[in-house]
């Protein structure tokens, strides 16, 4: 059992380490969802700022603004985590060298560590351009986590059915749409009590249960899905 489980870990690890050797390599996700999420914030910036919603509903707006921001940045770069195999004729070897749940969990975390990374550069130039006032950090930082770690589960799952489909950025957003959105209402509940300083009990152990339901539903379909 415990050599099972360390070769499963073994396969996960590698499965995240080539993948951020490729990202290394070729920079496509970290471009395309920096360069997205800052254009994006760098026009509601100069729309909105001072003369529009920021200085009339920031709580109840500003939140909303911020994760469909993250939402269609992780859908512009996240597609390609399993296109990519398909392209370059690579799905064939990953099928042979991991087994579907140990490959699923490797992708899982490669796409969580990027949505981070993003979340990480982006939040900071949000908050500051739209000068929005966070009450309660610590809600914030577990809606960003919880969030992002639910945008990497239920993308990577997406991005897994849609791969071998040639217009896989259209079906990327028609079908991550339904799985996301009870994500998005949580999420953006969670910031918004955090810029009003309330603690959001109800909303976060729903976001948590969100989060483990994907998970177990990925780890499940997943190999149904890679395996055809």
């Amino acid at each position: 059992m415990s050599q099972d489980i360390s070769i499963w870990t073994t396969e996960a690890l590698a499965v995240f380490a080539k993948e951020w050797r490729c990202e290394l390599r070729t920079g496509y996700a970290l471009n395309t969802l920096g360069l997205f999420a800052i254009t994006t914030l760098v026009v509601m910036s100069i729309s909105l700022g001072h003369l529009g919603i920021a200085s009339t509903e920031p709580t109840t707006v500003l939140p909303v603004l911020l994760w469909i921001l993250l939402l269609f940045a992780v859908s512009a770069g996240l597609p390609r985590a399993f296109v990519f195999e398909e392209e370059s004729q690579t799905a064939i070897a990953l099928r042979l060298s991991a087994r579907p749940s140990s490959l699923f969990c490797g992708k899982l975390a490669y796409s969580f560590s990027v949505v981070l990374a993003l979340e990480i550069i982006v939040t900071p130039l949000f908050l500051t351009l739209m000068h929005l006032k966070i009450e309660t950090m610590p809600v914030l930082l577990f809606a960003l986590v919880a969030g992002g770690y639910g945008l990497a589960a239920g993308g990577t799952l997406v991005a897994a059915i849609i791969a071998q489909a040639r217009s896989s950025t259209t079906l990327f957003s028609v079908l991550a749409l339904p799985v996301l959105l009870p994500l998005l209402v949580l999420a953006i509940e969670i910031t918004r009590s955090a810029v009003a300083g309330d603690p959001a009990p109800i909303a976060s152990r729903q976001l948590l249960l969100y989060d483990g339901s994907v998970t177990i539903a990925g780890l499940l379909l997943f190999p149904a899905v890679w395996n055809p």
